[in-house]
C-alpha cells in the first residue's frame, strides 16, 4: 500500500509542477487554457474555474497535460485572441520550456529545504577489506585508504564517489582514484570499472571488490567494547575470521551473538591487532540481542543556514543533471544497455522504499525524478517539449512556420519513439519482476 501511495504522490507532484509551468506561461501570453489534467483516462475529481479551465485528476497517474485552445485541433478557434498556435514562435518556445524549468525549480526547492533542514551528512569513503582477485585488489587498494578524488574531482563520502563512477560507466580507461593511505601519503589507484559496466544494476563496491570500512566511533565507558580494548578510530576488518564489509553486517553479527566471545581483527595506526569481544545481552520489547557499546565512526556533517544552503542546493542539482545526461548519452551510444531502462513499476518500488526510509529520502527521490522528467522533456524529440522548442527556434530563424505536413510526419516519428521507449521500460520492469 505504501508503494502505491508513494508512487501516486510522486507522479502527481512532479507532473503537476511540470504542467503548472506550461499553464502559467500560457496564461501570461493570453492563451485560453481548456483543460489542466494530472493523469489520463476517466476523471476522478474535477472543477471548472472562472476563466473556463477544467481542472481534473484522472484515474491513470502516468502523466498529465495542459490543453490550450488550438486551431490545429479546432478550426473554429481561428482568429480567437486566446488561440495558441497563432502566438509568436518565441512565446510558444517559452511555453514549452516552462514545464521542464518548473521541474528544475521544484528540485532546487527540495534540495534547498533538505540542506537547510537536515544539513548534509554521510560516511567518509574509507576502504575496508579488499576482496581478493577483484579489480580493487588489482588496482592496489588497501584497507584504510580514504578516497579523496576521482580524476580532477575532489570529493568526500560514498555518494559523490558513486555519482562519479556513474559518469564514467562504460569507459574503457580505468578511473584514476586518489586516496590517502594509512600513513597519510597520497596515492593514485587505477580502478578498472569494466566489470561493473557490464552489470550496472549490481552493487559497484561489491562487484569491484571494494568494501565500506567499519570505523569505530565513540566507545562507552565500562562497555564490552571498552573491556575488549576497542578505541575510537579503529578500523574493523574481520569478525570470526570473515571480512566485515559494512556497518550493517557488523551490527547484525554483534546483535546475533549475545554473550558469545567473538574474535576481531582491527587496524589501528596502520597496525593489525587481534581482539576478543563479548557482546552484552540486552532485552528490549521482549527481544534479546547483543550490544558492545560503540557508535559508528567515519561520519561527516555540514550544517547550512537558509542562505548558505542555496549554492549547495545548486551544486546538488548540477551533480544530478550531469549524472542523468551521462546516463542518457551512454544509452544512446550503447555503452549502457537499454535493459537498464526502468518504467512505472521500478519508479513505484523505489518511491515506496524511499518513503519507508523517511521523508528526507522520499523528497530526495522526488527531486531526482523531477530533474529526470525535466531533462528528458528537453530532448529534441517530436512529441516532447524539446522537439517543439527545436521547431520553434527553426521557425524563428526562418521567419515563417514549418510546413504542416512536415510537423505531422515528425509528430508521428516522435510518437513512435516515445511509445517504443515506454513499452521497452515496462517490458524491462516485467522481466525484473518475474526473472
Amino acid at each position: 500500500m505504501l508503494t502505491v501511495l508513494a508512487f501516486v504522490v510522486t507522479i502527481i507532484i512532479i507532473v503537476a509542477f511540470h504542467e503548472w509551468g506550461h499553464f502559467l506561461a500560457m496564461r501570461a501570453f493570453g492563451v485560453r487554457v481548456l483543460t489542466f489534467s494530472v493523469g489520463f483516462g476517466p476523471k476522478l475529481l474535477n472543477f471548472t474555474d472562472r476563466k473556463g479551465t477544467l481542472w481534473t485528476i484522472s484515474a491513470v497517474p502516468l502523466g498529465g497535460y495542459v490543453k490550450p485552445l488550438d486551431a490545429r485541433e479546432d478550426e473554429t478557434a481561428e482568429g480567437d485572441p486566446g488561440e495558441f498556435s497563432s502566438k509568436p514562435a518565441w512565446q510558444r518556445v517559452i511555453t514549452y520550456a516552462a514545464g521542464p524549468v518548473f521541474n528544475f525549480i521544484l528540485a532546487m526547492l527540495i534540495y534547498w529545504v533538505l540542506l537547510a533542514s537536515y544539513g548534509q551528512s554521510g560516511m567518509r569513503a574509507v576502504i575496508g577489506p579488499v576482496a581478493p582477485d577483484t579489480p580493487a585488489q588489482q588496482a592496489g587498494f588497501q584497507p584504510g585508504d580514504r578516497i579523496q578524488a576521482v580524476g580532477d574531482v575532489t570529493l568526500e563520502g560514498w555518494r559523490p564517489f558513486y555519482n562519479e563512477m556513474i559518469l564514467h560507466i562504460g569507459e574503457e580507461q580505468p578511473l584514476a582514484v586518489t586516496v590517502q593511505d594509512v600513513r597519510g601519503e597520497q596515492r593514485v589507484r587505477q580502478l578498472d570499472i569494466g566489470l561493473w559496466s557490464e552489470d550496472p544494476e549490481s552493487s559497484p563496491l561489491e562487484t569491484l571488490g571494494l568494501n565500506q570500512a567499519v570505523i569505530i566511533g565513540d566507545v562507552l565507558d565500562d562497555s564490552a567494547a571498552a573491556r575488549a580494548g576497542l578505541r575510537k578510530g579503529d578500523l574493523v576488518l574481520g569478525l570470526e575470521g570473515a571480512p566485515v564489509n559494512n556497518w550493517q553486517m557488523w551490527q547484525t553479527q554483534i546483535m546475533g551473538h549475545a554473550g558469545e566471545a567473538l574474535s576481531l581483527t582491527v587496524m589501528r595506526d596502520g597496525r593489525l591487532l587481534d581482539l576478543s569481544v563479548v557482546p552484552e545481552a540486552v532485552t528490549e520489547q521482549g527481544q534479546t540481542f547483543g550490544r558492545i557499546g560503540v557508535a559508528a565512526g567515519g561520519l561527516y556533517r555540514q550544517e547550512f543556514s537558509l542562505f548558505s544552503a542555496i549554492p549547495h542546493a545548486g551544486d546538488r542539482f548540477v551533480e544530478q543533471v550531469e549524472v542523468i545526461l551521462a546516463s542518457l548519452a551512454k544509452l544512446v551510444t550503447g555503452k549502457l544497455s537499454l535493459d537498464n531502462l526502468g518504467g512505472p513499476i521500478t519508479i513505484a518500488q523505489v518511491a515506496g522504499e524511499s518513503a519507508a526510509v523517511g521523508m528526507a529520502s522520499f523528497l530526495a527521490l522526488l527531486a531526482y525524478l523531477s530533474i529526470t522528467l525535466g531533462v528528458i522533456n528537453l530532448l529534441p524529440i517530436p512529441m516532447l517539449d524539446g522537439g517543439w522548442i527545436f521547431f520553434g527556434i527553426i521557425e524563428m530563424i526562418r521567419g515563417r512556420s514549418l510546413p504542416e505536413r512536415f510537423l505531422l510526419a515528425a509528430q508521428g516519428v516522435g510518437l513512435t519513439l516515445v511509445v517504443s521507449f515506454m513499452l521497452l521500460a515496462i517490458y524491462n520492469d516485467l522481466v525484473k519482476q518475474f526473472s
